[in-house]
């Protein structure tokens, strides 16, 4: 060692006591901080830029459903537009479909070349035998959920379609649908045209003189009427289909009411209450009995839509559930016209519109049960008619019948005393041999035909018919105003408010007395070939003996 070293070394300054031990101590403690970093690292490895795995995973990353986290989630139909039992506006008309999450483009094809049925979106009238050719390949929409496809030429009036999506159908990450998805289709608005016609009238029964209607079909609207100073308006040549009314006049209210026109030359009577801007909000309340029985039905849901005679899409939100009485309360409920859907397992569902300016009680409704194939049954419902006077009405039905060609089913009583008093020596007729342009003179047993539930004390009123088994041949039904009989053209009857409801094939169907004159509302005829024929005309009519 050089004296240079030996002075270097000896000049090297020596760690004092406390140093050396606190020297020692790191020493000791060094593995531990060794181990302790080597988890940490571990634990990192573990990690996303999004914390760790488990956090990940609850972000809704699909890290546990394969190790290597791909999705494996078959994707889903979660709506089709035009939607299952709808009817839709023809000739315009695109189909929409919407998947659960995003689904690879490549896999949604269609025909576009010819009707054979190939592709995953398959659109058919005839179980998919053949295929409605589309105008291209459906469009993505929606972060790529949403598919659109237009038929290359105008779907057929008055036709059913059914939509197929195969499980060709695949998400990006080659998940398949499970099972093929098929609806039970839509309609097409018939061929032909027809009119709507009806009354306004104010909240007080007066008639609404200049009010604007305006005719809306798939959101255009095609025509405008002014009502006359009866209330009156009318439009004819109206391409078959649903209509959107919307009656306007300054300082009232808008009104709006739903209208279908099905068949060709068909009339529709759509008569509306316009409710003055000053109107307020209130409850509705009334009671649900059976239409045949006349007994309270509890469990009965109702649920509320905005607009008159609006059957299907969103509701508001206001629910009852009718009481063990029958009874219910429909609250908080904002100036307007609503229809109110009335429902229950084992009966039809049925429809009733309001107008709310205030609240408003006995807003009563019957309910059908169920019925077999081929029966059929009429409700006549009726409330208080003008001036105070207690009016009873009845109802006729007219048919054929299985001995002698033809009856007549109506109520007559032999005896009447004091207002609203009757003594009801018959249940009702039904004759048939001795039916004649004369009269009836001889009740007789019906094998068929039933007056179920007649009221004669006043109003309100419900009169029921049933029929079981419905024949070949011609129906006819009437209402007449009994109370005003023998007058010449009164008009309570057309003031009244009358509705009937019929049931067939479990559809709900009702017609609304029209703006007329007269003592007898004819209402329709029936044939299983054809169906019903609208009539809706008010006459005068004094012998109920002798209604057709």
């Amino acid at each position: 060692m050089s004296n240079a070293e030996i002075f270097k070394f000896s000049s090297l300054k020596l760690p004092e006591r406390g140093q050396v031990y606190l020297f020692n101590k790191l020493n000791r403690f060094l593995p531990l901080v060794l181990v302790t970093l080597v988890l940490l690292l571990s634990s990192c490895s573990e990690r996303s830029e999004y914390g760790k795995a488990s956090d990940y995973e609850k972000l809704g990353a699909n890290t546990t459903e394969t190790e290597g986290g791909t999705d494996t989630t078959a994707p889903t139909i979660s709506s089709v537009s035009p939607t299952d039992n709808s009817i839709y506006n023809s000739p315009a008309t695109t189909i929409v479909v919407t998947f659960s999450e995003t689904i690879s483009t490549s896999s949604i094809t269609t025909n576009t070349s010819d009707t054979t049925c190939s592709g995953s979106f398959q659109l058919s009238s005839n179980n998919f035998t053949t295929c409605v050719k589309m105008s291209a390949i459906p469009s993505a929409s929606d972060n790529i959920t949403t598919f659109t496809a237009t038929p290359a030429e105008n779907l057929s009036n008055g036709t059913t379609f059914k939509l197929r999506i195969t499980t060709s159908a695949k998400d990006t990450s080659s998940n398949s649908l499970v099972t093929v998805y098929t609806t039970n289709g839509f309609t097409t608005s018939p061929s032909g045209s027809g009119t709507i016609q009806g009354t306004v009238r104010y909240d007080n029964n007066t008639a609404a003189e200049n009010v604007s209607v305006s005719f809306a079909k798939s959101g255009t609207t095609v025509d405008d009427v002014s009502t006359d100073a009866s209330g009156d308006y009318s439009q004819d040549n109206l391409i078959l289909g649903t209509y959107n009314l919307t009656y306007t006049k300054s300082n009232f209210n808008d009104a709006n009411m739903s209208s279908f026109l099905a068949t060709d030359n068909q009339t529709i009577t759509a008569n509306v209450t316009l409710l003055a801007n000053t109107c307020s909000a209130g409850t509705v309340s009334g009671k649900i009995t059976d239409a045949v029985s006349g007994n309270v039905v509890s469990d009965v849901s109702l649920s509320v839509r905005s607009g008159l005679n609006v059957t299907s899409g969103n509701t508001t939100g206001i629910t009852d559930i009718s009481a063990n009485n029958g009874t219910y309360t429909l609250s908080s409920m904002s100036t307007d016209g609503y229809t109110v859907q009335v429902s229950k397992d084992g009966y039809i569902t049925s429809f009733f519109n309001v107008n709310v300016c205030g609240n408003l009680t006995n807003k009563d409704k019957t309910i059908s049960q169920n019925l077999s194939s081929g029966s059929m049954r009429i409700v006549l419902h009726w409330g208080n008619l003008t001036n105070n006077v207690i009016h009873i009405l009845d109802s006729h039905l007219t048919g054929p019948d299985n001995a002698s060609g033809r009856f007549h089913i109506y109520w007559n009583a032999s005896a009447y005393y004091g207002v609203g008093n009757w003594e009801a020596v018959d249940n009702y007729y039904y004759c048939t041999d001795n039916y004649t342009s004369t009269g009836c003179t001889t009740e007789e047993a019906s094998d068929n035909v039933s007056l179920d539930r007649d009221d004669y004390n006043g109003p309100p009123g419900t009169e029921t018919i049933t029929i079981s088994k419905v024949r070949s041949g011609t129906y006819r039904y009437s209402v007449q105003d009994y109370s005003d009989r023998g007058l010449t053209s009164p008009d309570n009857l057309s003031k009244s408010g009358t509705t009937v409801t019929v049931y067939f094939n479990n559809t709900a169907t009702t017609y609304n007395v029209p703006n007329d004159n007269g003592s007898l509302w004819t209402l329709f005829t029936f044939d299983n070939s054809s169906g019903f024929n609208s009539i809706n005309q008010l006459s005068d009519h004094s012998n109920y003996d002798t209604i057709q």
